[in-house]
């Protein structure tokens, strides 16, 4: 006999409260939106339609399709069928007046974002969402990598649970803004983290401006 287990809904439960709270502070304009991990589009259909462009990045083209449904009625919208580093090194500076970037990563977006802030300055205030399942990509086999984070070399065969990762995953993610912040002359200033599976996978957003 076969069982059927839930969808947990509580991820997207938790990214969508998240991103909720800081649109509702108003602190961008809603001009351009950038989804750079749009996947079918969950969270952009919900939270960034109003925005004056919305930009989606995905490369899975079954992914693709359920994109290109969901924003079928929504002339604001782009849907680019490209790997979001390519899209960032040949498209980014095509973008004026970007308000709102988002990194809904599956395992670590810090590529994603350092190849962003070194193909673009920070001239006006920027909102940024972002998904950091590193720590549990390690538990899967994944190579730790402290040059994602800006926080060293990397090594060889560092995977499996490390206790001193798993207390210091949230100062690793706040450290690696404060490098980026020091290194793209830019001020944090506001930065907000929500846990998933026990502190295992980060939701966060945090609020930019050139200094």
């Amino acid at each position: 006999m076969f069982e059927t287990k839930p969808k947990d809904n509580s991820k997207l439960f938790l990214k969508l409260l998240l991103r909720k709270s800081f649109l509702g502070l108003g602190l961008v304009e809603k001009g351009v939106a950038l989804d750079l991990f749009s996947g079918a589009g969950a969270i952009a259909g919900r939270l960034y339609r109003d925005f004056r462009e919305l930009h989606l990045v995905e490369k899975d083209e079954k992914k693709l399709a359920r994109l290109d449904l969901e924003f079928s009625q929504c002339p604001n919208a782009r849907i680019w069928n490209m790997d979001n580093l390519e899209f960032i090194k040949k498209n980014l500076g095509t973008l004026p007046g970007l308000s709102l970037v988002d990194f809904d990563a599956y395992g670590s977006p810090n590529k994603q974002i350092q190849a962003f802030f070194a193909s673009r300055a920070v001239k006006n205030p920027l909102l940024i969402f972002a998904t950091d399942g590193f720590f549990i990509s390690r538990l899967r086999g994944r190579t730790f990598s402290p040059e994602l984070y800006l926080a060293g070399q990397d090594r060889e065969n560092a995977t499996g649970y490390d206790p001193v990762l798993s207390r210091n995953f949230e100062l690793l993610i706040r450290s690696f803004w404060d490098e980026l912040s020091k290194r793209h002359n830019f001020r944090i200033s506001l930065f907000k983290i929500l846990w998933k599976k026990g502190g295992q996978v980060a939701y966060y957003g945090t609020v930019i401006e050139p200094k």
